[in-house]
């Protein structure tokens, strides 16, 4: 079965933006909420217990992904007794994952009270709160969270988005009524175990009612079990590093800074994490319709979309880029107020912090796509031990900077260049000499943008709502402006230009019927 792609595409971004405002911004309210109700340090906590488990869950390899990847062939060749039979294997390797999870999880206990530094909220109960936490995760893995991959690998995401957006939209309005009528920690964080149950059980009937023939049944052959195990090991490395990238950080901040410092980080992060979910989207609908080209079109068919889709996703994270160095620090200062600000440099640092990994993340994308985990395992394991290493270093020496610098040295000196090279030589058969030169170019245009960008934002007042929200008018309309001069005569805006449109045609036509 060919998949329709554009089709798919455009059906997964308008869904996921709907997912994406429910899924990001309500929790910004609830959020908001917990630092008046209670304090930022509560914010710390849930931060560091979902860090711990993020650790934990290594456990699962990258199985997903891997299992995704192989359903993308059956699925071009209607060969539904395979895909009955990859999801057999997901269900009791998930099973088996949960328990180690539950096992190490338990083990940690008695460590829990070394992972902070200086105190915590003297009314909670570590231990019961991590067993809470704990719980959330362990039982995803036991309640039907393998039948996700479905929706991956047909590229129908927006099934799921439409539920996501109902159960997230319901259990924050309960998470905000719990802190506001209670102001007790506890009951708030009984909600996010239940928000997990809900979601896979909704996830599960979703599965059956629009794929009632994948059901979990049958074994695959010996020759796909070899193919997945190869594919896992070399995941195994990738998953490593994801998690030392989103949270070892806190960890480490935790441990040596303290909770008020580690809120503050995430503060910032979060603000980061609302535009990177948005970001998501975009890759997210377009990987399964990308394996599924790879399986019917050649290298250098693909190549051509590959470097128009680098050009789309590089002019939208430069232009989020331009906004967060214009707009974090007057964000903040309303949002959380002066005292939970970072220095200028920090904040420079966070914005690189985004930029970097983000405007090479269509690399990512294609590796994936063409399952080279195997050809490129070494690669996370190296930036794992050298990020992790500099980490604990830096953050003794220089505090939150080092923690940020630290893993920017990693992206600019291992991650990019090394990701590129991987994918240009096993998959396109070419010098990624040209793609990283260009990364370099779009690179260099942001920051001359986003100068000027500053620069123009200057000349309204600092503090104040007005203020902010003329920066953000101008950050809307200058930065664009400055990149369709510095981009307009390229080969690559043509095709931008079509999938603008091409996305807005189903919003367009609704629009005229109505």
């Amino acid at each position: 079965m060919k998949i329709e792609r554009k089709k798919n595409a455009a059906r997964n971004v308008i869904w996921g933006i709907a997912e994406k405002i429910v899924e990001l911004l309500l929790p910004f309210i609830t959020r908001t909420v917990m630092i008046k109700v209670l304090g930022a340090e509560y914010l710390g906590l849930s931060s560091l217990f979902t860090s711990i488990l993020s650790v934990l869950s290594i456990s699962e390899l990258g199985i997903g992904t891997a299992i995704v990847f192989s359903m993308y062939r059956p699925i071009a060749e209607n060969d539904n007794e395979t895909l009955c039979a990859l999801l057999n294997v997901y269900k009791r390797i998930y099973r088996v994952v949960g328990s180690v999870i539950l096992t190490v999880g338990l083990c940690l206990l008695p460590f829990l009270p070394r992972l902070i530094h200086g105190s915590y909220p003297a009314d909670v109960n570590l231990y019961v709160l991590y067993l809470v936490y704990l719980f959330n995760t362990v039982i995803s893995y036991f309640l039907f969270a393998y039948k996700t991959a479905i929706f991956s690998a047909f590229q129908r995401r927006d099934l799921i988005s439409k539920r996501a957006a109902a159960v997230n939209f319901v259990s924050n309005l309960l998470k905000i009524a719990a802190l506001l009528l209670t102001r007790n920690y506890y009951v708030y964080v009984v909600f996010i175990p239940l928000t997990t149950i809900a979601t896979n059980l909704l996830n599960a009937w979703l599965a059956d009612k629009y794929f009632p023939e994948i059901q979990c049944r049958g074994s695959i052959s010996s020759e796909m079990q070899t193919g997945i195990k190869k594919r896992i090991v070399g995941l195994l490395s990738f998953k490593i590093y994801g998690v030392v990238f989103s949270s070892v950080d806190t960890l480490v901040i935790s441990a040596f800074l303290g909770l008020t410092p580690l809120a503050i980080y995430n503060n910032y992060y979060y603000v980061q994490k609302i535009l990177v979910g948005f970001l998501t989207i975009f890759t997210a609908s377009i990987t399964a319709g990308i394996g599924n080209k790879m399986v019917t079109n050649g290298p250098d068919d693909n190549y051509k979309d590959f470097k128009n889709i680098v050009f789309v996703n590089g002019w939208i994270v430069s232009w989020c880029s331009v906004c967060l160095f214009c707009l974090y620090q007057p964000f903040i200062r309303l949002w959380v107020g002066e005292k939970l600000e970072f220095p200028f440099l920090t904040m420079t640092l966070m914005v690189l912090y985004f930029l970097l990994p983000r405007i090479t993340t269509i690399t990512v994308t294609y590796r994936e796509a063409s399952g080279l985990w195997w050809e490129d395992r070494f690669r996370p394991l190296i930036a794992t031990v050298v990020n992790l290493t500099l980490n604990i270093i830096l953050v003794r020496v220089i505090g939150m900077d080092g923690v940020l610098l630290s893993t920017l040295a990693c992206s600019v000196f291992i991650n990019i260049p090394w990701g590129a090279i991987v994918l240009f030589k096993h998959y396109f058969k070419r010098s990624a000499r040209e793609y990283l030169l260009l990364i370099l170019y779009y690179v260099f245009i942001t920051a001359v943008i986003g100068v000027l960008s500053f620069g123009v934002c200057s000349l309204l007042p600092e503090k104040g709502l007005l203020p902010f929200v003329g920066k953000m008018l101008i950050c809307l309309a200058f930065p664009n402006l400055l990149f369709w001069l510095c981009y307009r005569k390229r080969k690559e805006y043509l095709y931008a230009r079509g999938l603008a449109f091409s996305l807005l045609k189903p919003l367009l036509r609704k629009n005229k019927r109505a």
